[in-house]
C-alpha cells in the first residue's frame, strides 16, 4: 500500500515543472530535517543535525553517524529514503534536463558577442586551427557553424551553432556582420574536391550577399582543395585563399586572426 502510494508520488513528479519541483525538493528537506529532530532531539541535538542525517540519507551516502532509535524515527526514515531517494534522482535528472535545455535555447537565440571569428565546417583542420588560435589569443571567442546534432568541441571560448551555413538565418545566429573574421573549411577525406570547394564557395556567395543586404563588409578566409578554383572563390568575394595541401594549420589561424602573414 504505502510503495504503491510513493510509486504514483514519484511518477507524478516525473511530470512536474523543473522550478515546482525543485521547490517541492527544497521544502521536503528542510521539513524532513526538522521531522527527525522533533521525533528524536536526544539524538540529533538540533535541525542541522536532522539536516545533516536527512542528506545523507536522501544521497544514498549513510556515514552511520545519527542512527534514530525510536519506531517514529526509523518508520519515517524509511519514507524518507524511499521518498526521498526517488525525489533526488528526479531532482537531479531534472536539472541536467534543464541545463540541456539552456544550451539548446543558447544555440537558437544565437552569439551576440562581437569581434568574434566564425569556422564553417567541422574537421580536423577546423579543430587544429581553434586550438592554434586559442593559443595564440585566449580570450577571442570562437563560433562554429556545422550540421552536426551536437557541439564536436567544449571549450568556454567555442560557441556552436547548428545549422546550414548558406542560409541567413543561420548566419545571422552567428553574428557574422559584427565577427572579425569568417573562415570556410573543407571536410575529411574529400573524394570530390569539385564537388567539396563548390559547396564551399556557395557558402560565401551566400556570405557575401547578406552582407551586401546588410551594407555590411566581412572579411572571408576559404580552404580550397583544388588550387585551379582559387579562382570561382575570388569571384564569390573572398578576401583569402587557403590551399589545403599547403601548410594549414598556422597560416589559417593568422589569415583568421586577420594577421599578416610572414
Amino acid at each position: 500500500m504505502l510503495i504503491a502510494f510513493i510509486s504514483k508520488v514519484l511518477q507524478k513528479a516525473i511530470t512536474i515543472e523543473q522550478w515546482k519541483l525543485i521547490i517541492f525538493g527544497v521544502v521536503f528537506l528542510f521539513l524532513s530535517s526538522f521531522i527527525v529532530y522533533f521525533l528524536e532531539p536526544g539524538e540529533y541535538k538540533n535541525p542541522l543535525n536532522g539536516f545533516w542525517f536527512v542528506m545523507t540519507t536522501v544521497s544514498q551516502v549513510g556515514f552511520g553517524d545519527y542512527i534514530p532509535k525510536t519506531i517514529a524515527g526509523r518508520l519515517y526514515t524509511v519514507v524518507l529514503y524511499l521518498v526521498g531517494v526517488g525525489f533526488f534522482a528526479i531532482m537531479i535528472a531534472k536539472w541536467i534536463d534543464l541545463l540541456n535545455k539552456y544550451e539548446e535555447t543558447k544555440e537558437i537565440m544565437g552569439f551576440k558577442g562581437t569581434d568574434h571569428i566564425v569556422m564553417i565546417n567541422w574537421s580536423q583542420k577546423t579543430s587544429d586551427t581553434i586550438q592554434t588560435i586559442i593559443g595564440l589569443k585566449q580570450n577571442i571567442d570562437i563560433v562554429l557553424i556545422d550540421q552536426l546534432s551536437e557541439a564536436p568541441i567544449v571549450h568556454k571560448n567555442v560557441h556552436f551553432i547548428q545549422g546550414d551555413a548558406t542560409k541567413f538565418n543561420t548566419l545571422d545566429r552567428a553574428n557574422i556582420l559584427q565577427a572579425r573574421s569568417i573562415s570556410i573549411f573543407a571536410a575529411d577525406n574529400c573524394l570530390n574536391k569539385m564537388t567539396e570547394d563548390g559547396k564551399n564557395v556557395l557558402i560565401a556567395s551566400a556570405i557575401k550577399q547578406f552582407a551586401e543586404e546588410k551594407k555590411v563588409e566581412v572579411y572571408t578566409v576559404i580552404e580550397i582543395l583544388d588550387e585551379e578554383h582559387s579562382k570561382n572563390a575570388y569571384y564569390a568575394a573572398v578576401n583569402e585563399v587557403v590551399i589545403s595541401n599547403k601548410p594549414f594549420t598556422q597560416l589559417m589561424a593568422k589569415k583568421a586572426l586577420h594577421q599578416q602573414v610572414t
